[in-house]
């Protein structure tokens, strides 16, 4: 068993999927038991990788399917990673909007006092998000990475918050 255990994965952004499909990867390859849930949006951004991506964890999830059994706090995990997460994401999880199953996986994970990994994609800094940000500073168990840089390292950076 992989010293990460059972670990959710969620994808939001179309923006920065690559880093999203490297956390999968390093989760794979590190033996995680990995549940994913993948907005449309990054679902159509990874085009004809789709399939490759969707075969990599144990178990996948569509994203309006609030009945899931990660939406629910009885399904033990380590924690979970959204990666990558855009300043939209952000909002939503910080707010507690449980819209899908990506943001109602997140508000679980907090709710139930389990660590919560945001890898933030952004083109660039904006007042709005920074906003967002000083909320998400305030949120217990929440973790915010900018992912930025090299995949491996940022990937790195936001396995070991978890």
């Amino acid at each position: 068993m992989s010293s990460f255990g059972r670990v959710v994965v969620g994808m939001a952004s179309a923006d920065g999927i690559s880093y999203g499909v490297r956390v999968l990867e390093v989760l794979s390859e590190a033996a995680a038991e990995v549940h994913l849930v993948m907005t449309g949006a990054s679902e159509e951004a990874l085009g004809a990788d789709l399939e490759r991506v969707r075969s990599l964890p144990d178990h996948v999830y569509a994203e309006e399917n609030q009945a899931a059994p990660i939406s629910s706090g009885s399904f033990l995990t380590r924690g979970m990673v959204v990666a990558p997460c855009d300043g939209a994401g952000l909002a939503a999880i910080t707010l507690g909007l449980a819209t899908n199953l990506v943001f109602r996986a997140a508000d679980v994970t907090l709710k139930e006092r389990r660590p919560l990994v945001l890898g933030l994609v952004a083109p660039r800094p904006t007042a709005i998000e920074e906003v967002h940000l000083a909320r998400a500073a305030e949120v217990p168990g929440l973790r915010v990475v900018r992912l930025e840089g090299p995949a491996d390292v940022a990937v790195a950076t936001l396995l070991e918050q978890l």
